[in-house]
């Protein structure tokens, strides 16, 4: 017994809450970032979209973490039931329920991720979306639960966190993306509306053809 109310525990408990918040967060602005294809040379698009699957993955292994130690701590008694099912908790039973239904939510994601190929398209897009439901739910389940919020840094800390998924969301609409998720947050070249120069026809010898219209200009 003496293991289980360790302070250990206790710290592991709380930094692993601080550190999936920010990956949580992290994961957020990188899903939002991704929806409007941004990406370009120092980053292409697709390392983009796969950081943001690594750093997802990494949010549930410190969510996980975060529940363990939580119910190992004898401290403070939250079951494994209490921490999977909301309502269940004797402990402070609202705010434990909000950070049960934010990992709920998000493993629900994370399953739908890992059988992206298995489902469709239009399933898998809206069980993504309860991502979004999950972030307002974990930040009121730390402001309201977190020993740590008694402090100015942890205020910052959320307020932080907020704020960039905020600017992540700016940055979508100022993008104006198209339905079909076209690109419209990184420039295009100048030519006709619609298409997008190419190297070939930019760079293309007087007197030779030109792949794109098919005619041929003659040397001066």
């Amino acid at each position: 017994m003496i293991a289980l109310t360790s302070p250990l525990l206790w710290y592991t408990a709380r930094a692993s809450g601080i550190v999936s918040l920010l990956l949580l967060t992290a994961v957020m602005a990188l899903g939002v970032m991704t929806a409007t294809r941004v990406g370009g040379r120092p980053m292409p698009r697709f390392a983009v979209a796969e950081v943001h699957r690594r750093i997802a993955l990494m949010t549930m292994i410190f969510l996980v973490l975060h529940i363990l130690t939580t119910v190992l701590d004898t401290y403070v008694h939250i079951g494994l039931l209490a921490a999977l099912i909301p309502f269940t908790s004797a402990y402070k039973t609202v705010w434990v329920a909000f950070g049960s239904v934010a990992f709920d939510l998000l493993l629900a994601v994370t399953i739908a991720s890992l059988l992206k190929q298995r489902i469709s398209h239009a399933a898998w897009r809206a069980i993504h979306w309860l991502s979004y439901v999950s972030f307002p739910i974990a930040i009121i389940h730390v402001l309201m639960i977190g020993t740590d919020t008694r402090f100015p840094w942890m205020l910052l800390l959320v307020a932080g966190c907020v704020g960039t998924l905020f600017l992540a969301i700016a940055w979508r609409l100022w993008a104006h993306p198209r339905p079909d998720g076209a690109l419209t947050a990184v420039p295009r070249r100048k030519g006709r509306p619609g298409t997008t120069a190419t190297a070939s026809t930019q760079h293309a010898p007087r007197g030779r053809k030109i792949a794109s219209s098919g005619q041929t200009r003659k040397p001066r």
